[in-house]
């Protein structure tokens, strides 16, 4: 099973997305005991400033989140409650872009740290649906499995080969032994 130390990519919305597991029943929100870990998990992902919010605010865009993503997976339409959710958390931060010698820098112009990470959040979450990344993000293959990811490759099937794609490829195995 995975945990906030093995959430498979480096898709800040998508790891957002991916800390309820829905595959078990009940499901399993990993944030009740890892919210702050989480947090700390993708400070490399965020901007300055930032700061982890409430866990009530992160779940409640963690609920958005994961529905606009399901909703690209599927091929269908978000849900309206959704798209308002992601839109009014990216918007609730203006960012603006600063030239810098090694580059661009996205300066994000906000007194709530914790606005500023939902608004990260919310800012990858619309650049993923709508940019040349939204082809490969997929559910995990295993029937066990609720995790989505971007995947690097068409081939990618699996959040994690190590994890999910042992699995499968071990009851794979087990199943030909007995049909033999």
């Amino acid at each position: 099973m995975l945990d906030l130390d093995s959430l498979p990519g480096d898709d800040l919305a998508v790891n957002l997305a991916d800390t309820v597991l829905l595959a078990t029943s009940p499901s399993i929100d990993l944030l009740d005991d890892g919210h702050a870990r989480f947090w700390s998990a993708q400070a490399s992902r965020l901007p300055a400033g930032a700061r982890p919010p409430s866990a009530e605010q992160t779940r409640r865009l963690r609920s958005a989140v994961r529905e606009v993503l399901e909703a690209a997976v599927a091929a269908r339409e978000p849900e309206a409650w959704a798209v308002e959710r992601v839109n009014a958390a990216a918007a609730a931060v203006p960012a603006s872009p600063r030239l810098t010698a090694r580059g661009v820098d996205m300066i994000w112009h906000g007194e709530d740290g914790g606005e500023i990470a939902l608004a990260a959040v919310a800012v990858a979450t619309i650049d993923l649906v709508s940019g040349p990344r939204a082809e490969r993000l997929r559910r995990c293959g295993a029937h066990d499995c609720s995790m989505l990811f971007v995947a690097a490759n068409s081939r990618r099937v699996w959040c994690t080969p190590s994890l999910c794609g042992n699995r499968v490829r071990v009851a794979r195995h087990a199943k030909k032994g007995l049909e033999s």
